[in-house]
């Protein structure tokens, strides 16, 4: 019985994806993925305006990644902690661009860190099929993960910041059952490389242990592998490390800003969802939450016991890791929008919160009675759904602040030093680190200018 209980549990939470409908070739299919990779990396870019996006670093870009992976070897660099844990990936992609020359670094973390996010959303594309059979409707979920409207300038074209799209990702590797054992090992792959990028996984261990009780083959294997070795990872490194940390911080504004920033800002974005707020205040939040909770009842009944399952694991793990996050992090009440007023801070704890209470929308409605699987048009509701979704996407779009981001630019501030090196007459860089200017150089440990004004905690 129990035996019953848990394939009928691995049917309906783990289904198979179903069979690729195409008819390119494996060529043709392979040119159109990187196309539109490449598509989804120069709009990013696009956010933020040229030059903020490819000729400044932000946060610990410059004077955290960028510096310790021209400073020290490899393998000693990768494996640094900061913030007392694990950040693969972000060093990763600073190893990357220390291969370029120093003046084109910027443009490098940059590019890099955009196609990282521009993979994540294929990887929801792909994992989330099995629950989203409307194409339309994972189409814009996807385009969602990548341009997420709840992120702001300071979550945009950062290496520091790709982990969370990387964790968004990931919660859809673990719904997802690849119809292949090399998908499986991909996913899992990636699964893994989050887990040592930040410990925000733990977040999603029950939706993993549901995963374990309902493993049926080798392909479940392979994803849980990667996950379970990620996540068990960062244990000894966070027991052991030494390092000081921000001091938690609880108010009760954090209730506000969950209401706020995803419970507004999942269906309208940041910019039209906070213009909602400041026009409108508690009288939208009240409307919203009560607008949820129907639709949620409504929706629940008429959807299948899959995409129940699927809502009733997503937004509780939305509120606990939002919460949690801002507990620990102590931007509570940084994040908080005043009467009348809104702004981006602290956008990228929303990320993750506000992407899984849209998918557990998307899911109950793709999965509730709709028109012939024969048809290729949108109902009524997923039309709307897309268009309510697209807008947010559309208004929250343009990101740009050159006063908070991109001042000084990367060009100007090697010239800068470029010009202290000169005064102060150092010996000979490595040509990888040399300024581009027509002095002398100084020692390998070269000085990152420290990010522009307006980053938080």
């Amino acid at each position: 019985m129990r035996r019953g209980y848990f394939s009928r549990l691995g049917e309906s939470l783990f289904p198979d994806a179903p069979s690729a409908r195409t008819t390119l070739k494996r060529g043709e299919g392979a040119v159109l993925i990187v196309a539109l990779l490449a598509l989804a990396t120069v709009l990013q870019l696009a956010r933020l305006g040229w030059s903020s996006s490819l000729n400044s670093l932000w946060a610990e870009d410059g004077p955290i990644y960028l510096q310790e992976a021209l400073g020290q070897d490899f393998w000693h660099a990768i494996v640094a902690t900061y913030a007392t844990y694990l950040v693969l990936v972000p060093r990763l992609i600073a190893e990357t661009a220390s291969l370029v020359p120093l003046q084109d670094t910027a443009a490098a973390i940059s590019i890099v860190s955009a196609a990282v996010v521009a993979l994540s959303g294929l990887v929801v594309w792909q994992a989330s099929a099995g629950h989203v059979r409307d194409p339309y409707l994972r189409g814009t979920l996807a385009a969602l993960t990548v341009l997420c409207p709840v992120a702001g300038l300071e979550s945009l074209d950062s290496a520091a910041y790709v982990p969370w799209f990387m964790l968004f990702a990931t919660f859809w590797i673990l719904l997802w059952r690849p119809r292949t054992m090399r998908g499986a090992v991909l996913a899992g792959l990636f699964a893994l490389a989050t887990g040592l990028s930040t410990p925000g996984v733990w977040f999603f261990l029950p939706l993993a242990a549901l995963r374990t009780v309902a493993v049926r083959d080798r392909r479940d294997l392979a994803i849980l592998a990667g996950f379970a070795i990620g996540a068990a990872a960062q244990v000894p490194v966070l027991a052991l490390n030494n390092e000081q940390a921000v001091t938690p911080l609880w108010t009760s504004d954090i209730w506000t800003v969950y209401l706020q920033r995803v419970v507004d800002g999942a269906p309208f974005g940041l910019r039209l969802g906070g213009v909602a707020w400041a026009h409108l205040g508690w009288p939208l939040l009240i409307a919203l939450v009560l607008g949820v909770l129907a639709g949620l009842a409504i929706w629940a009944k008429r959807s299948n016991p899959g995409a129940r399952c699927v809502a009733a694991i997503a937004i509780p793990t939305s509120l606990a890791m939002f919460v949690v996050s801002l507990y620990q992090r102590a931007v509570g009440t940084q994040m908080l929008w005043l009467e009348g007023m809104h702004n981006g801070t602290g956008s990228r704890y929303a990320i993750v919160p506000a992407l899984l209470v849209v998918s557990a929308a998307v899911v109950l409605i793709d999965s509730s009675p709709r028109r012939s699987t024969s048809s290729r048009r949108l109902s009524p509701l997923s039309a709307a759904t897309v268009a309510i979704l697209s807008l947010a996407l559309i208004t929250s779009f343009w990101a740009r602040d050159i006063a908070v981001r991109g001042a000084p630019p990367w060009d100007a501030a090697l010239k800068a030093a470029a010009v202290t090196c000169a005064r102060e007459g150092v010996p000979d860089l490595p040509a990888r680190l040399r300024p581009p200017a027509p002095v002398r150089t100084g020692p390998r440990r070269l000085s990152i200018p420290a990010p522009g004004p307006g980053r938080d905690a």
